[in-house]
């Protein structure tokens, strides 16, 4: 008998493994040599390219990305999405008034000069008429 290292409980001599604590007493020979244990590290991946810093999060992020692989933010052109999203209102609004108010504007004031010179002709020839 021996002495288990662990518990110090008497287990046969040949015993490879404590039946009361389950410690192995004896190492089990390994059947073929294993491949060495790697260390991984976790590195942001590499892309050749030119970069740009997240407006967010301030990561290193290519320069064609719209979405941070980081902080999952949308960037557009290096700007915070909202930017980008108030540069579309101002744009749209802007071919709006550009576009279909200014020229509306215009036209109406074309058609009220139309009208009042008509009728300033049909108050002209009404006076003709009953002698005003």
């Amino acid at each position: 008998m021996k002495k288990c290292p662990y518990c110090i409980a008497d287990i046969p001599i040949e015993a490879k493994k404590c039946k009361f604590c389950g410690e192995w007493v004896e190492r089990p020979e390994p059947a073929a040599p294993g491949p060495t244990e790697m260390k991984l590290t976790v590195q942001p991946p590499t892309r050749p390219g030119p970069t740009k810093d997240c407006p967010y999060c301030s990561a290193e992020i290519p320069n064609d990305a719209w979405t941070c692989m980081y902080c999952k933010q949308n960037v557009i052109g290096g700007k915070p999405a909202a930017v980008g999203g108030m540069v579309a209102v101002l744009l749209i609004a802007a071919i709006f008034i550009f576009g279909i108010w200014v020229p509306g504007c215009i036209d109406m004031q074309r058609k009220h000069k139309e009208f009042d010179q008509e009728w300033n002709r049909v108050r002209q020839d009404q006076d003709k008429f009953f002698g005003r």
